[in-house]
């Protein structure tokens, strides 16, 4: 039985893994755009999730939740906070301390 649920966990543990690295990068990517638009410069070109969860989206199905956060710089001196929201592979909000927050 032990092995049976193994085989069935193993699996479904590796596509939650992969989906959250495509998501990762999605967003890592989506910062970068608006760090690029906002004129900034995105520091250690990544982002780090800081939330997750599960919430229903417009149709009413169940989709993950993830808040990420990154750091950018606009002079190459002081070090702002930037937060990004995701609904599955959806950008919900992006904010940048120094901007006002740009829905999406």
């Amino acid at each position: 039985m032990f092995e049976l649920i193994l085989v069935i966990l193993m699996p479904a543990y590796g596509l939650y893994f992969l989906e959250s690295m495509r998501c990762k990068e999605m967003a890592t990517t989506i910062a970068q755009r608006e760090c690029k638009l906002c004129d900034v410069q995105l520091l250690d070109q990544t982002v780090h999730q800081i939330r997750i969860s599960l919430s229903r989206d417009e149709h009413q199905n169940w989709r993950v939740w993830r808040e990420y956060r990154f750091e950018y710089t606009l002079e190459g001196v002081e070090r702002l906070h930037g937060r990004l929201q995701m609904l599955g592979k959806r950008t919900l909000r992006v904010d940048l301390e120094s901007f006002p927050a740009g829905l999406h």
